[in-house]
């Protein structure tokens, strides 16, 4: 085991064996507003479960829970804001697999390393679709593809994020194409100018773009689960369409500095678990886009941040060093 993994495993185990129950020992936390930082802007599902949970984690702890959406720099600029606060477990970082898994993997010169975030609790995962106007001549993944075929570099795909980024290479990869990659800071930007045109298409979080598709402003090519996202029961997988094994998922879920006390960190997994299984907020993470609840403590995301570091470094060989910086 490495990193963060380590710490975490390590941290729980001594954590048990000296405190006894986390009951019997939990410490005076929080003791005053809990930021909840968002990476991302509003809009996207990252988001909209965020408020949400803070709103139960107020509820449950009578403290203020604010949400700040600091989005910018690949998600580092969010990530640098938490691991300049205090490690005190009143910062906490909402954190995907471009947080932890990508940016070290990709990007050059970044100011931090995956080992300095202590992961908490993983919330959800998420498929992405890829999407285009809906006056657009594509009307399935085909015609896109027979169309960057045709002319390669030609059709713009926007995307935010590295995994988004990595995922659209891939995608390029299994199908022998080549896109033009159009980045942005964030879902909210990527749409309106896929709606409009000012994009071919976009590979985006499908719940920020789920109202969209139902208003008629987009369509939903493909998406990228293992099965269909059941609010959009007629859009096929990638798979579905012709290219069997293409998967991508992205996993949502916090971390706090790496050097928050292991009592203020186990206090805040309790917390994070008690109010993310309250049966309406699980109702009400069934309803949005492509999210499936998960709701794993902080070993078992650590173990599955370790197993998707494996994985996506066999995707990355696909992609080469298409999207390194």
């Amino acid at each position: 085991m490495r990193g963060f993994l380590k710490t975490v495993l390590i941290g729980v185990g001594a954590a048990c064996a000296i405190a006894g129950p986390v009951h019997a020992q939990a410490p005076a936390y929080p003791s005053g507003p809990v930021r909840f930082v968002v990476p991302i802007g509003p809009g996207s599902s990252g988001d909209t479960l965020t408020r949400a949970l803070a709103e139960r984690f107020r509820a449950l702890t009578g403290q203020p829970a604010i949400v700040e959406n600091r989005p910018g720099g690949d998600l580092v600029v969010a990530t640098q804001n938490v691991l300049g606060s205090p490690a005190d477990g009143h910062s906490v970082l909402m954190v995907t697999t471009s947080v932890m898994i990508l940016n070290p993997m990709y990007l050059k010169d970044l100011p931090y390393k995956a080992q300095d975030l202590r992961p908490v609790m993983q919330l959800t995962r998420h498929m992405a679709a890829l999407v285009t106007a809906s006056d657009s001549r594509f009307r399935t993944l085909g015609d896109l593809l027979a169309a960057a075929r045709d002319k390669p570099g030609s059709l713009g795909v926007a995307t935010y994020g590295n995994y988004y980024r990595l995922g659209a290479m891939t995608l390029a990869g299994r199908t022998g194409t080549r896109f033009n990659h159009v980045p942005y800071k964030g879902a909210s930007q990527v749409l309106p100018d896929v709606v409009s045109g000012v994009v071919d298409t976009g590979l985006v979080d499908p719940g920020a773009a789920t109202s969209l598709i139902g208003s008629g402003k987009l369509r939903a090519l493909a998406v990228t689960g293992t099965r269909r996202y059941d609010t959009l029961p007629d859009v096929p997988t990638v798979a579905e369409s012709g290219f069997p094994g293409y998967e991508l998922h992205t996993f949502l879920g916090y971390a706090v500095h790496a050097q928050t006390p292991e009592p203020i960190a186990r206090r805040l997994e309790e917390l994070l678990l008690q109010a993310a299984n309250q049966p309406e907020f699980r109702e009400f993470v069934a309803k949005q886009g492509g999210a499936e609840f998960v709701g794993a403590n902080a070993r078992q995301f650590a173990e599955s941040i370790e197993r998707e570091t494996n994985r996506y470094r066999e995707l990355a060989g696909q992609a080469g060093d298409a999207i390194q910086r």
